[in-house]
């Protein structure tokens, strides 16, 4: 339960209202806000007000979010540095950037003729179970794996003794890189560990890595790769 705010014209004092009244009556409740770059080049500027009593936001249409770099995803699109959490919208987003940020599309949605699905995505949550897990983003100064290319970064969800990483390539080729891990954070015998990538539809094609190999990334793409131990 809760409201889907598009776009409104609310001052600070009436979302906070709101959020009380929600919360007095059934906790819990959640407050999802959309815009847009039709009214304002910068939702996240017009709206920061109402960051503290809403729970997650859809900035969304006219938003390229191939042509974005990585400050505009952190700061505009993915909620991360304000507590919250983001989807993406026009045209599909870009499903493998995206995961950088814990994003996907929405269900059921079509955009620019496209209709969205990110149940592939999704299946592989749950398969990981990516609610249990501690996400350490590339904006952090410790977070455990980082890559040789500085086109390409890497966020991690974390859980014991096992992890997934996200990785997403921004350069406009082809490129490749080398993965750099901190074994201590990540809990895992280096002599013991593997990286294997799932099959996801619409998202990449099954394969096993050595921690040292070099690994190549398609143009604005990237990787979900899951790190264990050898039994």
């Amino acid at each position: 339960d809760g409201l889907y705010l598009d776009d409104v014209t609310y001052d600070r004092r009436t979302v906070k209202r709101i959020r009380k009244v929600m919360d007095n009556i059934k906790p819990g409740c959640v407050v999802d806000l959309h815009s847009n770059t039709g009214f304002s080049k910068g939702p996240a500027n017009q709206y920061t007000e109402y960051f503290p009593y809403i729970d997650k936001f859809w900035f969304g249409e006219s938003f390229m979010y191939s042509s974005m770099p990585p400050e505009n995803w952190l700061v505009e699109v993915s909620g991360i540095p304000f507590g919250l959490m983001g989807d993406m919208l026009h045209a599909g987003g870009n499903r493998w950037l995206g995961m950088v940020y814990g994003m996907t599309l929405r269900l059921p949605w079509s955009t620019e003729g496209i209709i969205c699905d990110p149940t592939p995505v999704w299946k592989i949550w749950d398969e990981f179970g990516i609610e249990s897990s501690e996400m350490s983003g590339y904006w952090e100064k410790d977070c455990p794996v980082r890559t040789s290319n500085p086109s390409v970064y890497a966020t991690v969800y974390l859980k014991q003794r096992k992890s997934l990483i996200s990785v997403g390539n921004w350069a406009d080729k082809p490129v490749t890189f080398i993965f750099q891990f901190d074994w201590k954070r990540l809990g895992i015998d280096p002599v013991k560990a593997v990286l294997s990538a799932h099959d996801i539809r619409d998202f990449q094609k099954k394969a096993v890595f050595r921690t040292g190999d070099r690994i190549m990334v398609g143009p604005k793409e990237g990787l979900l790769i899951f790190l264990s131990e050898n039994e």
